[in-house]
């Protein structure tokens, strides 16, 4: 973990120093340049909002320890102030470590003195601050009016949109279009004009910072005046909002019924009819397991995170252009290498869900084991209760993944239609083997569940599933690298088919065995839990 953090503070390092040197190419007007920093600091502080708010309903509202604190003898001035430094931690620990290379490379590329290096993180701290002040004063307010639960909800999708439009904007050149309509002198009174206006925090920190880098004091107490002002004003609404309407927004949450069709009994009739669980056991072990995954809200940002990874990946590989003045060869070589890198990184995608979704589904039963335990079901039925439970969504996420690579490369209909295949094919022997190996390596006396995507089991999990792909990577490399450096001996669609068919028979075989082998190894250990 230390290694791929050193790495990625140096990625961050070049990639922030690359930057400065494209927007140098660029010869942005500086009316453009202060657009786009204060663009990302407003950004950036909607992003702290929003997961302020998200965290504080969380917090304050949901967490396991509230009934214990709210009947215990502390001070509500001490209970607010320990959940706004638990929040303030939680939503910006991430952000200030890993904005050390960045900030390092700005302050060399501007060449900045002692003065700058001691108080710009102090003003960035401050203006996180505030951004947290204000969200959890919104996740009171929004408690008071709505269950803590349905506000959750909103300030995630919020987040979500915030964050990708956010990314957007960071993997966009400066000199592609985003840039050259957002900048247009001619729509500065309206785009422009709005995110460097005097009355966002984000103008005062800007100031600030070229206040520093000018070495002049006047210009650095307005905005220091302002942001304390600002934060002085934010703190007090918190603890009168606090005062007047936590008791309100905590009794709303626990009076409120919470009825789900899925999870209902009419709902659970209906939705039975198009369902493969012929059980009813199975039936329960995958509606409770459905339920857990969507009420835990981090599981949902996290595979809101994935999916914008994988957004952002396509619009890097539209990005990549076949090399010119080459020989034939050369250029089947290349699109081999596009097809096998497209389809890699999409199966490390399903792996990286797998690893963090599929893999401890075992272990998050925890103390309601015995509930498993005494119910008239073995473990080989709960096991393969939670492979349908997780297949069945990550086949269709797969299957986009590697259909998206076809289309990207404007692969013949055969080949886009095998590569579908091979993503069913590929997304059952990861998900069989992350239950089988979740069973094998499950820990049920776990204290956060974090703890289990970072276990042994899981590392164990990682290379094995990369074992398997790389096994799975030959019949899929033979079969389209046979179909492009020869494609003269398939200009029959009957050999077309027959490769792929082939190819796809040797991946089914190898994915069935590493299932079988894996649930097997799992059902033995669920066993000797259940025995034990």
């Amino acid at each position: 973990a230390l290694c791929m953090t050193a790495l990625l503070m140096a990625g961050l390092f070049y990639g922030t120093n690359n930057t400065l040197l494209q927007l140098e190419r660029a010869r942005l007007t500086q009316s453009a340049i202060d657009s786009l920093v204060f663009g990302f600091a407003l950004g950036l502080f909607a992003l702290i909002f929003f997961s302020a708010a998200v965290t504080g309903l969380n917090s304050l509202f949901m967490a396991r320890d509230i009934d214990m604190l709210l009947a215990s003898p502390i001070e509500d001035s001490s209970f607010l102030r320990g959940k706004t430094l638990e929040v303030l931690g939680s939503t910006t620990w991430m952000i200030a470590v890993f904005s050390i290379p960045p900030f390092i490379a700005v302050s060399r590329s501007l060449e900045t003195g002692l003065v700058f290096i001691s108080l710009a993180p102090l003003f960035v701290l401050l203006y996180l601050l505030l951004a947290v002040l204000l969200g959890m004063t919104t996740s009171i307010l929004c408690a008071a009016i709505l269950p803590a639960r349905t506000g959750r909800n909103i300030f995630v999708a919020l987040f979500i949109v915030t964050l990708g439009l956010l990314l957007a904007v960071v993997h966009a050149a400066p000199n592609t279009q985003i840039y050259s309509s957002l900048l247009d002198p001619s729509g500065r009174s309206s785009f422009a004009s709005a995110l460097t206006h005097p009355l966002l925090p984000s103008a005062w920190l800007a100031q600030a910072f070229v206040g520093l880098v000018n070495h002049s004091c006047s210009e650095v107490i307005t905005p220091a005046l302002c942001i304390s002002a600002s934060l002085l004003a934010s703190w007090l609404a918190l603890v009168t909002c606090f005062r007047r309407l936590y008791r309100r927004g905590y009794c709303r949450l626990h009076t409120q019924p919470r009825a789900c069709f899925l999870f209902s009994r009419a709902g659970r009739t209906r939705l039975k009819i198009f369902t493969i669980w012929p059980a009813r056991s199975s039936w329960a072990i995958a509606t409770r397991e459905i339920f857990s995954f969507s009420r835990d809200i981090s599981h949902t940002v996290q595979l809101a995170l994935f999916l914008i990874i994988c957004i952002l990946y396509f619009f890097n590989f539209q990005q990549i252009s076949a090399p010119t003045h080459v020989g034939p060869w050369v250029l089947r070589a290349w699109e081999l290498i596009a097809i096998t890198s497209f389809i890699l990184i999409s199966s490390l995608i399903l792996l990286s869900i797998c690893a963090r979704f599929v893999f401890p589904s075992i272990s998050l039963e925890g103390p309601s084991l015995w509930v498993l335990k005494v119910a008239p079901v073995t473990p080989r039925a709960i096991l393969r209760a939670k492979y349908y439970t997780w297949a069945v969504p990550l086949t269709l996420i797969g299957a986009v993944l590697f259909a998206s690579a076809g289309l990207a490369l404007a692969l013949e209909p055969i080949c886009i239609l095998a590569l579908g295949i091979a993503s069913c094919i590929v997304t059952h022997g990861l998900v069989a083997l992350g239950i089988g190996l979740g069973a094998k390596f499950s820990r049920f006396d776990w204290e956060h569940p974090a703890e289990l995507a970072t276990s042994w089991g899981n590392l164990i999990y990682l290379l094995t599933g990369v074992a398997t792909l790389g096994i799975s990577f030959v019949p899929i490399g033979f079969m389209f690298g046979t179909h492009i450096f020869f494609p003269e001996l398939f200009q029959s669609t009957n050999n077309l088919v027959i490769l792929m068919a082939s190819g796809l028979s040797v991946l089914l075989l190898i994915n069935l065995i590493v299932g079988k082998i894996a649930l097997r190894i799992g059902t033995s250990a669920l066993t000797k839990v259940f025995n034990g």
